[in-house]
């Protein structure tokens, strides 16, 4: 059975389809990719063989798939819980809890797409690349609103915002393997997004 906490997004395409990447994401948090396999997923999702090559041309298609719509979910997140008119610092607190919310609920894909998919190799190169730079296209105007300018605030450059999101990724692969909350790494990142967001304050 596939848990309530195993969601992928809506725009996923055929019911199947959508039934295969909750199996997918079940397989991955149950025993990982690597160990995951086709027959793992048509099981899981009560499905055939034919069906899955009907959607996916393997196993990796499948994963990468699962990846890109829970990278879409967690960047939705953080759009719609972050308030452009709170106080600057509490803007970056809510963008930090919104990740580690939606993160939280599915720990173990989390640490397969920080630990597992590189190394994939280059095939899998490009979801990471179209992952990241869809992050920093939130991340930067979110620094760059009046509310933001009002504080003192510069944009955001994409130089720090690849920083912030290459450590928090790092800080949460790191508690999934210490078997900690991801809630436990929420003050260490928002004190270091605070300090990197409001650095040029005053200068």
């Amino acid at each position: 059975m596939v848990p309530d906490t195993v969601t992928v997004s809506p725009d996923v395409g055929s019911p199947v389809r959508g039934r295969l990447l909750e199996a997918m994401a079940t397989c991955v948090m149950e025993r990982g990719y690597r160990d995951t396999t086709v027959a793992d997923v048509v099981r899981v999702a009560r499905t055939s063989r034919r069906s899955f090559y009907q959607e996916f041309d393997d196993k990796q298609a499948c994963f990468v798939e699962l990846l890109r719509t829970t990278n879409d979910a967690m960047i939705a997140a953080i759009s719609e819980n972050v308030d452009p008119d709170a106080e600057w610092t509490a803007q970056i607190r809510q963008a930090v809890e919104a990740y580690v919310e939606v993160t939280e609920q599915n720990p173990e894909i989390a640490w397969s797409w920080i630990r597992e998919l590189p190394a994939l190799g280059e095939s899998a190169r490009r979801i990471q690349v179209d992952a990241m730079e869809s992050l920093i296209a939130v991340l930067v105007p979110l620094t760059d609103t009046p509310r933001m300018r009002e504080s003192g605030i510069s944009p955001m450059t994409h130089e720090t915002a690849v920083m912030i999101w290459g450590g928090i990724r790092e800080l949460a692969a790191s508690a999934v393997e210490q078997k900690r909350s991801l809630y436990t790494i929420v003050e260490p990142v928002v004190g270091a997004c605070i300090a990197l967001v409001g650095a040029n304050i005053g200068r």
